[in-house]
């Protein structure tokens, strides 16, 4: 879908007029955002409306992400900054092994095409308002950090090892309590080792000047 096609079929729909259309492509043209988005910015369209609108149009589900739990092994699919280039944020991996993306848009086959290929699955879009996409990317991926904050590490015979007592928590918890506690115990510590483990791939980036495979 052209950002010009979108305009018209607004019009067609009486949710924007021809004068608002004219304003919202200047101003896109200048700012280099998308239509869509830059109808939102200009309080022409509430976004939502325009989501309800597209995945009418293009027969693409739309998504409510008001308080979905994203699993993490979709999470892990998709980087923070990848998620901000795309404009998007993965929601489930589905029966068919198919990643759910939800999307600003949808129609964005360059976008589709950048995360097939990172994440080596095929990409099943569904759509949602940019702005909770952007407080999804807040919530479930933690905040980019600089190249300076690094994770120390300390030296232990034949290897490195992590120097954060999480690591060692988890190492501790084999050897204690009975094994549903540790087992529990353990998948908490876990979750706190993956998003440190985040951070210093995070920092690898940053330091590398390119993004991480996945």
């Amino acid at each position: 879908m052209h950002r010009q096609n979108l305009g018209e079929m607004l019009i067609a729909a009486n949710l924007i007029d021809e004068v608002q259309m004219r304003i919202a492509l200047e101003a896109q043209r200048q700012s280099g955002r998308r239509f869509g988005s830059t109808l939102v910015e200009l309080k022409f369209i509430d976004e939502n409306v325009l989501a309800a609108f597209l995945s009418k149009q293009i027969d693409v589900p739309c998504i409510s992400l008001t308080h979905i739990d994203i699993p993490k092994k979709a999470l892990r699919k998709v980087s923070r900054s990848l998620a901000l280039e795309c404009h998007s944020i993965p929601v489930r991996i589905d029966d068919h092994g198919h990643l759910e993306m939800a999307m600003v848009d949808p129609t964005d086959m360059e976008a589709v095409t950048k995360l097939e290929k990172s994440t080596e699955m095929t990409i099943a879009p569904l759509i949602a308002p940019e702005s909770s996409i952007q407080l999804m990317i807040d919530r479930f991926y933690p905040g980019e950090t600089s190249a300076d904050d690094t994770m120390s590490v300390r030296q232990r015979p034949g290897r490195n090892t992590p120097n954060d007592p999480v690591f060692w928590d988890v190492i501790a918890e084999l050897d204690s309590g009975d094994l549903d506690a540790r087992l529990t115990r353990i998948e908490e510590s876990l979750d706190r080792v993956w998003v440190l483990l985040e951070k210093v791939l995070r920092t690898l980036e940053v330091k590398e000047g390119a993004p991480r495979e996945r």
